[in-house]
Formats: structure tokens, C-alpha cells, sequence
């Protein structure tokens, strides 16, 4: 049986929705927007009536153009520094006469993986499934019907601040919408740009957006690491606008026409200064302003990796960029030239395909494509027996009880 399912990309430059029609495991995409993003800074809600509203109006446009009325379930890609990854193993004995797995023995071994002690500021959000091993024997992606006695499993758990969670998910609320499970923006746009071969192989996410870069290891087919950098596009933007002494909005106009990392072209634009007059400017002028922050961002990207013990040198799989800053001009080869690293531009197909959209608007939506196609995935909601906002709602309300009293 189909339902309709919508996924949020909740950014701080950007909110995207896709609202996708769901029959068996596949995905039919039915409605779409992107909306300028208001009252979100880094991942986290500075002014939940701006936040609301913004999503909203995202919400509202994705429906319109899927024409429905309402959505049968909900998912929120969220991100930002108050994410965090988590190692976690658990163990459990098969308990059945004939010591075959089953689908419960896998349930209970992973149940017993996400009971490790996390601090009592943090919620999981989250968690992704990293290969199991029966009695010794490893890298095991699915052990039901296989025989033994000791199955154990290894997650990688994504837990968020309680706090600043609460406040995302009452600018939610103050959208009317019911959440039914986050997702990590890391995990998310993965799903969407990365392909099986690449996972196996080993490979790095890259998703430069406005003021976050996200990033997503993988190893021999699983997720070995996420890490998060508040630098991004904007950076970039400020930069020309500083230099310049132009409006933002100047910047982001000469970034998009005349930004450009290679040397093989030259183009002027004239452009409003601050004084408002009509200043002249040049493709050389603009790329020796914006070269040293995108080195700056993919040094930062580099000691990232090296932090999450994924040096760039046991990469074999290189670098996947997505993210709107991806579509700078000449960066896929500079990047590749710069880290010596093989690396490409990658964006959701299923966007490409809708209305013949091409990879300069699709690139935005990775992540909330790739949000809903972990949906088709797994039930990875931290409360399959109830609606996970209540859940949430719940927790907090425990934690608070002894300062209400």
C-alpha cells in the first residue's frame, strides 16, 4: 500500500521539501520547493516564529504542486555542530531451539547496542547499522537465518542536544506538522549522491551549503564517521562583499556569474558599491578574492578527515561534492588538483529526472531526496510504537519535572 510521505531539509540558508509517494520500497516523487530559510543559524533555530514560518511556506508550496491535502508521515533532515556520532556495539544470545537468527534476534541485539550510556544532554536521534558479527565471524550485513549462539552488532549512533532539539521541534509544532523521525543531513545527502561501488570502496560526502559543510565517511560499504564545519558558501559571499564594499546581495549576484577558479576566461560586471555607484568589476578580481577561503575550506575538510582517523591518503574512493556551493565553477578539478584526490560532483538523479530539472537546480534538493530514500530503508524512527514527537515531548517534560516542582 502507497503513502504519502514528505521530507524537510531544514537549512540555514535553505529549506527544501520533497513530498514523495512510497510503494514498496520505491519512491515517486510528486511535489518539491525551496524556500529562503529564515530564523536558522548554523543548523540551530535563533527566532522560531521566523523558522515556522519559512517552513511553513515550504511545506505549503510542496503540497500544492502535489496536490494533496495532507502528509501521512513526515521526516526532518536536521544538522549542525550539536550533532554527533557515537561507536556503539551490543551482544545478545539467539535464543531459538535450532540457534537460527531471527528478524526479533537482530531487533534485540541492535536494541541492546542503542542502550550504551550517552550523556544525559544528548538524545539519539538516530542510528545506522553497521554490520553484525555471529560468533566470531564479522562483516556480516545480514544475519537473519544464519546459525549461532552470540550475535552481536555495531550502530553508529547520531545524538543532538535535548535542548536545542526541543527547539526545533517546537518550531515544528509552530508549523503544525508532526514529526515522525529525524534524519542527519550527513546521512541524508550520503543516500542521495553516493553510489553502492563508492561506499564499498571508501569514500568522503562533501555537502559545502550556505554555512555548514557536512560530511559522511564511508567504509567497506558502511558509515564509519560524520563531521560537521561551520564554513560554507557564505563565507565566500562576505568575502566579496567586504573587499568590494558591496551589498551582500551584490556578492552573491558577481559569486554566481563571475566566480570561477579556473584562469582561462575573463569577464567584467558592473555592479552597485555601497555608495551606490556603478563599480566595475572582473573575473580575476573575484577569483583571487574567493581561492584563499575555498583552500581555507578544503584544508579544514582535510584535518576534519584527519580527526576522524580518515586520513585522505586511505580515501581510494575520493571526495563526492554536493551542496550549492558545488556548483562553483572549476571547483570539482581544483579541489582534485589541490587535495590529489579523485573527486566529482554528485547530485539526486530522481530531481535531475523530474521535469527535465537540471544538476544546477538539483543539487539543492540532495539532502531531502536523500532523507526520503532512507525512509524506503529502514523504520528507523526512535519510537516505531508511537508518534516520536510524543516520545520527545515526554522526555523533555521528565527532565524539566524536578525544576517545575
Amino acid at each position: 500500500m502507497s503513502e504519502i510521505v514528505g521530507a524537510i531539509d531544514l537549512g540555514s540558508t535553505k529549506i527544501t521539501v520533497i513530498i514523495g509517494n512510497i510503494d514498496e520500497k520505491e519512491v515517486e516523487i510528486a511535489g518539491f520547493s525551496l524556500v529562503q530559510a529564515r530564523g536558522v543559524r548554523y543548523g540551530l533555530i535563533t527566532d522560531i516564529n521566523e523558522a515556522s514560518s519559512s517552513i511553513a511556506e515550504a511545506i505549503n508550496k510542496a503540497v500544492k504542486m502535489a496536490g494533496i491535502k495532507n502528509l501521512q508521515r513526515t521526516f526532518v533532515a536536521i544538522g549542525g555542530e550539536k550533532i554527533t556520532a557515537i561507536p556503539s556495539r551490543g551482544m545478545i544470545i539467539v535464543k531459538s531451539r535450532d540457534q537460527e537468527v531471527t528478524e526479533k534476534d537482530v531487533e534485540r541485539a541492535i536494541e541492546a547496542a542503542k542502550a550504551t550510556a550517552i550523556p544525559s544532554d544528548r538524545e539519539i536521534i538516530y542510528h545506522m547499522v553497521r554490520g553484525f558479527k555471529l560468533d566470531g565471524q564479522d562483516g556480516i550485513s545480514n544475519p537473519i537465518n544464519m546459525v549461532g549462539t552470540r550475535l552481536e552488532s555495531d550502530l553508529l549512533l547520531i545524538t543532538h542536544d535535548k535542548v536545542q532539539l526541543r527547539n526545533i521541534m517546537n518550531t515544528l509544532e509552530k508549523a503544525e506538522i508532526n514529526v515522525d523521525g529525524f534524519i542527519p543531513q550527513e546521512v541524508a545527502s550520503a543516500e542521495a549522491v553516493l553510489t553502492p561501488e563508492e561506499k564499498k570502496l571508501g569514500v568522503v560526502m562533501v555537502d559545502i551549503g550556505g554555512d555548514l559543510t557536512n560530511l559522511a565517511v564511508f567504509e567497506e560499504g558502511y558509515i564509519h564517521s560524520i563531521g560537521i564545519l561551520k564554513l560554507g558558501g557564505e563565507k565566500i559571499t562576505k568575502d566579496l562583499a567586504i573587499t568590494l564594499r558591496i551589498s551582500t546581495e551584490e556578492a552573491e549576484r558577481a559569486k554566481k556569474i563571475l566566480g570561477t577558479l579556473k584562469n582561462d576566461k575573463e569577464e567584467t560586471l558592473e555592479v552597485m558599491s555601497l555608495q551606490e555607484k556603478k563599480i566595475k568589476i572582473t573575473t580575476s578580481q573575484v577569483r583571487e578574492i574567493i581561492q584563499p577561503r575555498v583552500e581555507e575550506i578544503l584544508e579544514f575538510i582535510a584535518r576534519k578527515l584527519e580527526e576522524l582517523n580518515s586520513p585522505l591518503e586511505l580515501i581510494p574512493g575520493g571526495i563526492v561534492l554536493t551542496g550549492g556551493t558545488a556548483l562553483l565553477d572549476g571547483i570539482v578539478d581544483f579541489t582534485s588538483d589541490y587535495l590529489n584526490i579523485p573527486v566529482r560532483l554528485s547530485y539526486p538523479s530522481e530531481m535531475a529526472n523530474f521535469l527535465g530539472m537540471n544538476e544546477n537546480e538539483a543539487v539543492f534538493y540532495s539532502c531531502a531526496v536523500g532523507a526520503l530514500k532512507r525512509v524506503t530503508k529502514d523504520t528507523n524512527s526512535e519510537e516505531k510504537s508511537r508518534k516520536f514527537l510524543d516520545y520527545l515531548k515526554e522526555t523533555f517534560n521528565n527532565i524539566l519535572k524536578p525544576f517545575k516542582e
